[in-house]
């Protein structure tokens, strides 16, 4: 059977995209796979993580970071649906240069990273079974700190970054993201005793 010039390219050209597909399908996966045990340890339970794939970025409207279906009996999913741009900070996080907490000088690319390790950290606990999202998201804030370090954060660095995300992004919140129980030695503090908040 011959091929003309034209349809050679033509393959090659389908073959490259089929390979390119495959390639980020597997990078996806390994990915999903990463931060679902990160969000299983939080939750105590095994959970998965969803990014959506190529298509699903295409159509998704959203505007949501990430977020669990509850069912009826308030019973949450056994995965979370993280946005693209959640997965895409994540993803990228090992390579956003932090050394700016040290000056308090970073700026959006470091916020976007940093809000996205704690999206997982606060989907992690919707998925642990906390449906109110004051509650969730004061959890969250005391959490933010081990996702980022199981994202190869070094253990210090990670606490500044969970600093700086209360300080930055809490007061700033929706009022029913806050919760009046959310302090030092407060009914919602995960370390009560510690010198360390959140």
């Amino acid at each position: 059977m011959r091929f003309s010039l034209g349809k050679l390219v033509v393959l090659a050209a389908v073959a490259g995209l089929v390979a390119v597909g495959w390639t980020k399908h597997e990078h996806r996966v390994h990915e999903q796979r990463s931060l679902a045990a990160i969000a299983s340890e939080i939750a105590g339970r095994p959970v998965g993580v969803h990014c959506p794939n190529f298509f699903t970025k295409l159509v998704n409207v959203s505007g949501e970071a990430g977020q669990v279906k509850f069912d009826d009996e308030g019973r949450p999913a056994n995965y979370t649906d993280l946005s693209p741009q959640t997965c895409d900070e994540l993803a990228k996080f090992k390579r956003i240069d932090f050394s700016c907490l040290d000056t308090h000088t970073c700026g959006d690319t470091q916020f976007q990273a940093a809000w996205a390790a704690h999206t997982l950290a606060h989907e992690s606990f919707h998925l642990k079974g906390y449906e109110d999202e004051g509650v969730t998201e004061c959890y969250a804030m005391q959490t933010t700190a081990f996702v980022a370090e199981q994202l190869g954060m070094s253990a210090d660095r990670a606490e500044e970054l969970q600093h700086w995300v209360w300080a930055k992004g809490y007061r700033n919140e929706p009022t029913d993201y806050q919760s009046s129980n959310c302090y030092p030695d407060g009914p919602l503090d995960l370390h009560p005793g510690s010198t360390n908040w959140p």
